[in-house]
């Protein structure tokens, strides 16, 4: 009986420690991102996180997230944000979105809804748009 108590608390120490303590806020939300906001338009927020840049030569990529003001519909559900993880190509100033998945709540957390893969074309991002002022942060400019 002692062994089983002392496995016990040792496997609840181990928890602990890989979980840092803390409970999960959301058991939905698959992004532990420091957003950091970037801008707002009329009808969403974005954030990057800085965190995510992956540079290779002069492609980076890095994830950022809308948080919409009211429910958009995609994919015939209501959502309230998106997460991306976009591809920039610095030298060029072109982009696309490599992954794109919406959610439920803001922040992307809640359930997560439809999710679409790169297009296969990088296209330039007119100057003053979000994507714009997210490859400024990516590519460091």
């Amino acid at each position: 009986m002692p062994r089983l108590c002392m496995l016990l608390v040792l496997s609840c120490m181990w928890m602990t420690a890989c979980t840092g303590g803390e409970p999960s806020s959301s058991p939905t939300t698959i992004s532990v991102a420091d957003w950091s906001k970037v801008g707002k338009m009329e009808t969403y927020a974005y954030y990057a996180d800085r965190g995510s840049i992956r540079k290779a030569d002069e492609t980076v990529t890095m994830s950022d997230l809308f948080d919409y003001k009211t429910a958009q519909a995609e994919g015939g559900i209501p959502v309230l944000s998106k997460i991306t993880v976009r591809e920039y190509d610095c030298q060029n100033q072109k982009s696309q979105a490599v992954k794109t998945t919406w959610y439920a709540d803001h922040m992307g957390s809640g359930a997560a809804g439809r999710t679409v893969g790169a297009t296969g074309q990088l296209v330039t991002s007119a100057s003053g748009t979000a994507t714009a002022a997210l490859m400024t942060i990516a590519c460091g400019r």
